[in-house]
């Protein structure tokens, strides 16, 4: 009976653990997290984890637009056409740092994209997370190419 009801427990709390350490993250930690899953996605070419990250009323620009993305279905229907055209092996966040604001997290950071030739794409991004309840979506993305050295 010891056993069983031990398995019982054990079994519970491995199945829980995952559970509780998403709670117990850091609304920087969460909105980081949230960054990285949607660029796990991207690099193989799926665009449509930045479309389900992306808040109802979001905004967006890139270096290839001309003027700025309004709403979610202005933002899907520049996003979708993309999916699977493009795959990269790896890419690097860098120095991502997160300011907070209330229900309000700036996340900004430096990505490079690496290509299997051995090249490499480096931008600047900034994201603008809004938390309503427990869920962080973003409001505003503004990616920019970084500047080369000389």
């Amino acid at each position: 009976m010891f056993s069983k009801k031990f398995r019982s427990i054990l079994f519970l709390a491995l199945w829980l653990l995952p559970l509780l350490s998403l709670a117990a993250q850091t609304p920087e930690e969460k909105i980081i997290s949230i960054e990285k899953k949607t660029l796990d996605r991207w690099k193989n070419g799926d665009t449509f984890g930045f479309i389900e990250a992306a808040a109802e009323d979001i905004t967006y620009f890139d270096p290839t637009l001309a003027v700025r993305i309004d709403g979610l279905k202005q933002f899907r229907d520049y996003l979708a056409p993309m999916k699977g055209t493009f795959s990269f092996p790896s890419y690097e966040l860098l120095n991502p740092k997160v300011q907070l604001y209330g229900d309000i997290g700036v996340l900004t950071f430096n990505f490079i994209g690496h290509s299997e030739d051995g090249k490499s794409d480096a931008w600047n991004a900034t994201e603008v997370y809004r938390r309503a309840g427990n869920e962080w979506k973003i409001v505003s993305s503004h990616w920019s190419k970084t500047k080369p050295q000389n």
